[in-house]
């Protein structure tokens, strides 16, 4: 005769959601303690200093060869309007107008494709050229759903 134990890994994992579950709730209930005053002080010049950088986890991204069109790819990976293309050029010493002619195109591909773009140019020890597709813009009714 095989013996069954009286709960099984299920109860056990449930058991330990629900008291996570709970832990969680009481933590989002407690209202925030008020910062001190040196806190405070401190807080407000770091955040009039800088402000805080915008970050976002690229959807897509593409390394084109020099003069390469890179329409196609921009129609066929911005699908949202919330998206925004971001051409990254890094340039060696010497080389900044020709980095700068190069994102120009890229950017006037951009346009042509019908793909909202920003361009960033930096000084860097070779030239670099990289695409990134990220979701940049807020929904224009004020949510952030997917249509």
């Amino acid at each position: 005769m095989i013996l069954r134990a009286a709960s099984g890994w299920q109860t056990v994992t449930a058991d330990l959601a629900l008291i996570l579950f709970l832990i969680t709730a009481q933590a989002v209930r407690e209202p925030p303690a008020p910062p001190s005053q040196v806190e405070t002080g401190v807080e407000a010049e770091t955040e009039a200093a800088e402000p805080a950088p915008v970050t976002s986890s690229a959807l897509a991204l593409h390394k084109p060869a020099p003069g390469e069109s890179v329409q196609e790819w921009l129609r066929a990976t911005v699908t949202d309007e919330r998206q925004v293309a971001t051409i990254s050029i890094g340039y060696a010493p010497g080389q900044r107008e020709e980095a700068l002619a190069e994102g120009e195109r890229l950017l006037g591909e951009a346009e042509a494709a019908g793909v909202a773009a920003r361009l960033i140019a930096m000084p860097n020890s070779s030239d670099d050229i990289l695409l990134s597709v990220d979701y940049l813009r807020p929904a224009p009714d004020g949510t952030n759903l997917a249509p």
